[in-house]
């Protein structure tokens, strides 16, 4: 029988045992899987580790938890893809979230761009739904969720990251992903990007698609332009498709 999985905040690495504080867990211990004591299950800190642990008691707002084996997480993605997405209704948004998670995308960076109808995001949430999507698709590691920046902006910490760029627009160059992904952009030769960097930046945009301006910065800034198809695709789906093809 599959293990249940569970991220937790503290660190575990070289512990044989702890009290387990997080009462979101013990509720799903104790009342909806109804573990008891010696049955195992796995732990998981976000640090590329996991842990075989077993029950040794389970109280009322705490657990005593044994570990009995630590190992490398296996499942954690060869390809490091930051999504910047542009905010759009709250439960497509969480869609993509929950979704992208599964598939393997590293990190979420929600964006305001020009046409950007939704104006803020629940981060707390946020972070509950990437951790739950985390323990059910087997992840070594959680996505990070970041604070939501304007496009400008998100562009420039793109830029930071050292990454491939690729900008998604209805009227953009055909994706062909084996070219794309061995295509370097003006932007990565200037900065001297190794051919076998293995991290990407895709930006999608809102509802109404990017502005004439935003399409025009990327541009400036070297940021490759595809197009997914002749079809209008919603943000959640582009989004979707395009951590499918990069992920799979």
């Amino acid at each position: 029988m599959r293990l249940h999985r569970f991220f937790i905040e503290e660190h575990l690495r070289n512990k044989k045992d702890f009290t387990l504080y997080d009462t979101d867990i013990i509720h799903q211990l104790k009342d909806v899987f109804r573990l008891r004591q010696g049955d195992q299950l796995i732990l998981l800190d976000n640090t590329g580790f996991e842990y075989i642990a077993e029950i040794v008691v389970l109280a009322k707002g705490k657990g005593e938890i044994k570990i009995i084996d630590t190992s490398a997480a296996l499942n954690i993605p060869e390809k490091e893809v930051w999504l910047f997405a542009s905010l759009i209704k709250k439960d497509n948004y969480e869609w993509i979230l929950e979704k992208c998670t599964e598939l393997g995308v590293s990190h979420f960076v929600p964006m305001l761009s020009d046409r950007t109808e939704k104006k803020d995001l629940n981060i707390e949430r946020a972070h509950k739904i990437i951790k739950e999507a985390s323990e059910q698709s087997g992840r070594g590691v959680m996505p990070t969720i970041h604070d939501v920046r304007d496009f400008k902006d998100a562009l420039t910490h793109a830029q930071e990251q050292n990454m491939k760029f690729l900008a998604f627009h209805v009227g953009g160059e055909h994706f062909d992903k084996e070219k794309v992904l061995n295509r370097k952009s003006t932007l990565e030769k200037s900065l001297g990007i190794p051919q076998e960097k293995n991290a990407y930046g895709i930006f999608v945009g809102p509802e109404g698609g990017w502005s004439d301006k935003e399409v025009n910065l990327f541009k400036e800034h070297g940021v490759l332009v595809y197009s997914l198809g002749k079809q209008v695709l919603r943000t959640e789906t582009a989004a979707i498709a395009i951590s499918s093809i990069l992920l799979l």
